[in-house]
């Protein structure tokens, strides 16, 4: 009883000289933290402690690291104090290192001597091992740019406008040499629904790069039946005309369903709408000196029929699509109008060509007659009628064929001559002109005719004297 009661006594003495021992602290604390890095490596950062062994310090002399990649910060000799002793912040060393992404552990294992105070030798060592937290095998990677064939965009669209954006999604840009383009464009259409031919009406292609992110497109809308599509892709992929069995946008539409058109969020870019039909019916005229009148016919994208009436003439013309149709109108045929489904498109009635020659007019004065001779302007336009006007008198004559034609009028007291052309906005005047010896002729037959009639009277008083003389004496004999 006696013996076992010295021998247990004995065991608690030696346990605790044991835990008095300075063996019992003198280990390294050695931990590590992993973060994953945007070039798809982990790095992780490794810190080695003394364990604060009674003021001693420890010296590294063996450092063992799986994976086997360098550790900055930390190698073979160095000191790790437990206050300030050593290199580095109080008992702590701290180093970094970097292992693949797919590293899923990591260990760092540390040898150490432990030393005195005043640098003696404890003949104590030890070796320590830590595992670094947070290395999932997932670092990838992190890109500073998107590729074409993985970028994804957000879109606006307002197809009635002809207005649209396209913005690249997330917070990176598109890589260097690489770029994206998106058209917008309008169309002529037949109806107010997908319907065919289609003709492109205005077109706009915007790019995004390396340097542009957000892109705005713009195009005019016709004013009548129209349809809108913002696609993915450049000119290359305008299709115009877009008929019946023709190509088609199909998923390149951004919003659409299926890719490229998908890889965009935002509402289907297709707009269909307008409220009054494309056609554009149009009707010129084009008149000839002779008279004649050509009508030209044109009906835009869609064929159009006109009707066409003047004196004589009720014609149906049909144009097609993209088309003109000249119809040549006889001279006389009065005011022409073109109409189309009822409604007037032009009307016209013809009028000389400012090419075409005027006629021209000459006078000559003699001392009883004013002489007015109208000259045509040449071959190949029609007649010219002329009414000329001198006081009261009034006559026509009609030159044709670069022909002349003169009027004679009794010359009078008046000198304007006036000529018009009826029908033609042209008029001439010109002059009766008194030769200059007219009125002198008149004053000496009057004088002459006068010194006339006193020789007449002085012969018959002569005459009638001698008769009374006679008549006188004979009576004076006979008594």
């Amino acid at each position: 009883m006696l013996l076992s009661l010295a021998g247990g006594m004995l065991l608690g003495m030696l346990a605790a000289l044991v835990a008095a021992s300075p063996a019992a602290a003198h280990h390294t604390r050695v931990s590590g933290t992993a973060v994953c890095q945007p070039d798809g490596t982990y790095e992780i950062t490794w810190q080695v402690n003394n364990g604060s062994w009674e003021n001693r310090y420890a010296k590294i002399t063996k450092l063992v690291a799986r994976p086997q990649t360098p550790i900055a910060g930390i190698k073979v000799g160095n000191a790790i104090s437990a206050d300030t002793d050593g290199n580095g912040p109080r008992g702590v060393r701290t180093g970094v290192q970097r292992v693949p992404g797919t590293t899923t552990s990591a260990t760092l294992t540390v040898s150490a001597t432990w030393f005195e105070r005043n640098g003696d030798r404890t003949g104590i060592s030890s070796t320590d091992s830590g595992r670094a937290a947070g290395l999932k095998g997932t670092c990838r990677k992190t890109p500073r740019c998107v590729g074409m064939a993985q970028a994804t965009y957000k879109h606006t669209f307002d197809g009635a406008k002809g207005r649209a954006t396209v913005e690249l999604a997330g917070d990176l840009p598109l890589c260097q040499d690489q770029k994206q383009e998106f058209l917008l464009v309008s169309y002529f259409a037949p109806s107010a629904k997908p319907s065919w031919p289609q003709y492109a009406h205005d077109h706009d292609i915007a790019v995004i790069d390396a340097k542009h992110r957000k892109v705005e497109l713009k195009v005019d809308v016709p004013k009548c039946y129209t349809q809108v599509d913002l696609v993915w892709g450049g000119k290359g992929e305008l299709i115009t005309p877009m008929v019946g069995k023709g190509k088609r946008y199909g998923d390149k539409k951004l919003g659409s369903k299926g890719k490229p058109g998908s890889r965009s969020a935002g509402p289907l870019g297709a707009y269909n709408g307008g409220a009054v039909s494309c056609a554009q019916p149009k009707a010129t005229f084009a008149p000839a000196c002779d008279g004649s009148v050509t009508v030209h016919l044109s009906g835009g994208r869609y064929p159009v029929t006109f009707r066409v009436t003047a004196t004589g003439v009720n014609r149906t013309v049909n144009v097609p699509a993209g088309k003109s149709v000249e119809l040549p109108m006889p001279a006389g045929t009065g005011q022409i109008v073109v109409t189309e489904r009822g409604k007037e498109v032009a009307r016209y009635l013809w009028s000389r060509p400012s090419t075409c020659g005027l006629p021209t007019m000459s006078t000559e004065s003699t001392c009883t007659e004013l002489k007015v001779t109208i000259t045509h302007p040449g071959q190949g336009m029609p007649p010219i009628e002329a009414v000329a006007t001198y006081g009261t008198q009034e006559k026509k004559v009609t030159a044709s064929d670069g022909g002349s034609q003169t009027i004679v009028f009794a010359a009078g007291r008046e000198r304007a001559v006036n000529v018009q052309f009826p029908g033609h906005n042209h008029k001439l005047t010109g002059e009766y002109e008194d030769p200059g010896t007219c009125e002198k002729l008149a004053t000496t037959g009057a004088m002459t005719a006068r010194i006339s009639l006193i020789g007449i009277l002085m012969v018959a008083f002569g005459a009638a004297l001698i008769i009374f003389v006679r008549r006188r004496r004979a009576s004076t004999n006979e008594h």
